[in-house]
């Protein structure tokens, strides 16, 4: 018996579909749409310094247009701190502590029902911007997707904390 192969829509196609027909396709295509919305809308406004390559675009584009027919909705977080799920401040260390913001940034995303491919945005404070290292290198094992991010400097995080992920931005399609 020969296996059932599934069909593969492309942007294209997306694009010649009413909203209608578009939301009639099953949850799982929509969704495959979607990352290749998100794709599709990040943008490079030139050559990229080799430290910047796979962290960061230069802006995002959203089209709504797309994103209304496959019933994408926005999710907007904020206030990733280097809490574990006791509510405490498990270690003082840096690197720990980007860890478990970056921990806690995921777990968020999932139960919200999206996932960290699809990071559009994040603005991210460190205490001390001498970390920025060490967080990229964490940061690209979370975060593939190259978003739009700023990472700031920020002397006046709470004394225990070394860094806060204080927006985030991502897409999950509605059922």
């Amino acid at each position: 018996m020969a296996k059932k192969v599934k069909k593969k829509y492309t942007l294209k196609e997306l694009d010649k579909m009413s909203t209608d027909e578009a939301q009639k396709l099953p949850f799982a295509v929509r969704d495959k749409l979607l990352d290749l919305v998100i794709t599709d809308g990040r943008k490079i406004g030139g050559k990229q310094p080799a430290r910047q390559v796979g962290l960061m675009c230069d802006w995002f584009e959203e089209d709504v247009v797309r994103l209304q027919k496959i019933k994408a909705v926005k999710l907007c977080f904020g206030g990733f701190i280097p809490v574990d799920s006791t509510g405490e401040v498990p270690t003082l260390d840096p690197k720990g502590q980007i860890k478990q913001v970056f921990d806690n940034a995921k777990t968020a995303v999932i139960k919200a029902g999206s996932n960290m491919d699809r990071v559009i945005n994040s603005l991210i404070f460190m205490k001390n911007i001498d970390y920025w290292g060490q967080m990229n290198d964490i940061y690209r094992k979370y975060i593939k997707c190259s978003p739009t991010r700023a990472a700031i400097g920020c002397q006046d995080l709470n004394k225990l904390y070394q860094i806060e992920i204080v927006n985030l931005f991502a897409y999950k399609v509605a059922k």
